[in-house]
C-alpha cells in the first residue's frame, strides 16, 4: 500500500516536470536537475522495495537521498510560475511525495520478499536502467562493463514495458518473468554495494553479467521466433533496438564464459576442444555483427541461430564445470558437443548460402624482396600456431595444417631451383603465402573475421593446393639425374574436415 502511494506521487511528479520541459511561456527549466531528480526517484523506489534484503547503511543512505530530491525540487520550482504548480495541484502532491518517502524508509524492518512481485512493483524495480545509465554515462564512462549492464537493464526494461502495455501476450512470456524479477535483484544489490565498496567492483560485475545475461538471451529467444512477425509498431521498435544492442551483450559473455573454462576446465578435458571451437566460431560472427556484410533482412534469423546455439554451448560448459569438479565422466558432454558441433557446421554453410554478403575479395601482393625468408619465418609462424594450446587457435588449427603442409613442400621446391626460371609461379606463391599469412592472422584477432573464415580461408586453400599441383608436375618434367632435393608430400596428406571431424588436434586430447 506505502509504495503504491510512493509510485502515485512519482508518476505525478515526473509528469509535471516534463510538462515544463514543454510548456513554451515557461522559464527555461534546468533540464540536468530533472534528470537528476529521475534519478534519485528511481533509487528511492528501487530500494524501497529491495529493504528486505538487510542492506548496509540503508536508513543513512536512504534519506541522504531523500535529502537531495528535496533539495533538487526547490531550484525547479523556484523557476516555476506559481500558478502552474497549483494547476497541477503540487502543493498537495510534493507535501505527500516526501512524507510518503519517510513512510517507506521508516517501514524497512517490515518489509518482506514477496515470491512474485505486481507489474507495478516490477516495472519500478526495472527502473535500475536509470541507474547503471549514470553509472556507464557519468562514472565509469570507459568501461564496458557498465555499458553492457547498462543496455541490459534498459533492454528488460522496455520489454516489461510492452508486457505491462498488453503487446506482448502473458502466455508467451510466463515463463520468464519470475527470471526478470531474479534479475532485477540481483542488478539492484550490486549497485547497492558497488555504491559503498568499489576495490571488488569489475570482478563482482563480471559474475554479475554471466548471471543475467542468460535471462536476455531468453528475451531475446522470444522476440526473434515468437514475436517478429508481430504487426506491433512497438515490438519492430524494440526489436530493432535488440538488433543493435544484443550483438555486444552476447559478445561480452561469451568472453567470460570462455575465460571461466580456461580457468576452472583444463584443455585435455573430454569435450573441452568442441566447446573452445564453437565459442570462437560465435565470437567471430557476433564480432562482425554490427558490419555490413550480413543481408539485413536475415538479420533476425541469423541472431536467433546464434542466440540458440550460445543457450546450448552455455549449457555444456556449466555441465562440464560441474562434472569436472565432482570427477565425473564428462563421456556424456563430450558427445552432446560433438552433437552441437553439426548444428556449427551447418550454419557455416548458411553464412555463405543464406547470410553473408559475397565479398569483393581483393588480390593480396607480396610486398618484401626476401621471398626465402618470408616462406622460412611463415613456415615458423604457422608452426607455432599449429602447435598452440591458446583456444582462440582451436576453430582453424585443421585449415592451419593444412597451408604449413602445402606451403612447405612449395617452399622446399623453390629453395632447391634456380627460381628465375620459375620466377611467375614463384611470385604468385609468395602473393598466396602473404595473403593467407595475413586471413590466418585476421581470423585469430576476429578483424573481419567471418568473411575471412567462410570466404576467404577456404579460397586461400584451395589457391595454394593448385600451386602444389604446379609443383608437382613441375617435378616430374626435372630430369632424373639433375640434382633436386624437395620435401615429399606425405603418403596421406591432411584432409579438409568438418568441424565435427574426429581428429586429435595437437595440444588437445578428446
Amino acid at each position: 500500500m506505502l509504495f503504491s502511494a510512493l509510485r502515485k506521487d512519482v508518476v505525478n511528479v515526473l509528469d509535471f516536470m516534463e510538462r515544463l520541459k514543454n510548456e513554451e511561456d515557461q522559464n527555461t527549466v534546468d533540464v540536468y536537475l530533472i534528470e537528476r531528480l529521475r534519478l534519485e526517484l528511481a533509487f528511492i523506489c528501487t530500494y524501497v522495495q529491495l529493504s528486505y534484503s538487510d542492506l548496509e547503511q540503508f536508513e543513512v543512505v536512504m534519506s541522504y537521498s531523500r535529502q537531495r530530491v528535496d533539495n533538487l525540487l526547490r531550484p525547479i520550482l523556484n523557476d516555476v510560475d506559481s500558478n502552474a504548480g497549483c494547476q497541477y495541484n503540487m502543493d498537495h502532491v510534493l507535501p505527500n511525495l516526501m512524507g510518503n518517502i519517510d513512510d517507506c524508509i521508516s517501514s524497512c524492518y517490515r518489509s518482506t520478499s514477496s515470491a512474485t512481485m505486481t507489474d507495478e512493483q516490477l516495472n519500478f524495480l526495472l527502473n535500475l536502467h536509470h541507474l547503471s545509465k549514470y553509472l556507464a554515462e557519468r562514472i565509469f564512462p570507459l568501461e564496458i562493463h557498465h555499458e553492457i549492464l547498462q543496455n541490459v537493464s534498459g533492454n528488460m526494461k522496455d520489454f516489461h514495458g510492452l508486457i505491462v502495455n498488453g503487446c506482448i501476450e502473458h502466455e508467451i512470456v510466463q515463463y520468464v518473468l519470475p527470471q526478470f524479477q531474479f534479475m532485477a535483484e540481483r542488478v539492484g544489490l550490486f549497485l547497492w554495494h558497488d555504491r559503498l565498496d568499489g576495490d571488488s567492483r569489475l570482478f563482482k560485475l563480471a559474475h554479475l553479467l554471466m548471471k543475467i545475461i542468460p535471462i536476455e538471451l531468453e528475451m531475446m529467444q522470444i522476440c526473434y521466433t515468437n514475436l517478429k512477425a508481430s504487426a506491433s509498431e512497438e515490438i519492430e521498435r524494440f526489436i530493432n533496438q535488440l538488433l543493435e544492442t544484443s550483438p555486444e551483450v552476447l559478445r561480452e559473455y561469451l568472453i567470460h564464459l570462455q575465460e571461466h573454462m580456461v580457468t576452472v576446465i583444463t584443455v585435455s578435458t573430454s569435450g573441452a576442444r568442441s566447446i573452445h571451437v564453437m565459442i570462437e566460431f560465435l565470437l567471430i560472427i557476433l564480432t562482425d555483427m554490427p558490419k555490413e556484410i550480413i543481408h539485413h533482412d536475415k538479420l533476425v534469423d541469423l541472431l536467433a541461430r546464434v542466440g540458440a546455439l550460445i543457450k546450448e554451448v552455455s549449457t555444456l560448459v556449466h555441465d562440464l564445470d560441474e562434472k569436472s569438479r565432482n570427477e565425473e565422466s564428462t563421456d556424456e558432454t563430450s558427445r552432446a558437443a560433438l552433437d552441437l558441433l553439426e548444428n556449427i557446421e551447418l550454419l557455416k554453410e548458411d553464412l555463405e548460402r543464406v547470410y553473408l554478403k559475397a565479398p569483393d575479395l581483393s588480390q593480396w601482393c607480396f610486398p618484401m624482396s626476401d621471398g626465402p625468408l618470408f616462406m622460412h619465418l611463415l613456415h615458423r609462424h604457422l608452426n607455432d600456431l599449429l602447435y598452440s594450446n591458446a583456444y582462440s587457435m582451436a576453430l582453424i588449427k585443421e585449415e592451419i595444417g593444412l597451408v604449413k603442409e602445402d606451403l612447405e613442400f612449395i617452399r622446399s621446391f623453390f629453395s632447391n631451383v634456380e627460381q628465375g626460371l620459375y620466377k611467375d609461379l614463384w611470385a604468385h606463391a609468395l602473393d598466396v603465402a602473404y595473403e593467407a599469412k595475413d586471413v590466418i592472422n585476421s581470423i585469430i584477432v576476429r578483424d573481419n573475421g567471418l568473411l575471412h573464415l567462410i570466404f576467404s580461408l577456404p579460397i586461400i586453400i584451395k589457391k595454394i593446393s593448385l600451386i602444389k599441383e604446379d609443383v608437382s608436375n613441375l617435378l616430374e618434367k626435372i630430369p632424373k639425374n639433375k640434382s633436386l632435393v624437395v620435401v615429399n608430400a606425405p603418403k596421406n596428406p591432411l584432409e579438409r574436415k568438418s568441424l565435427t571431424s574426429g581428429k586429435i588436434i595437437a595440444g588437445f586430447k578428446e
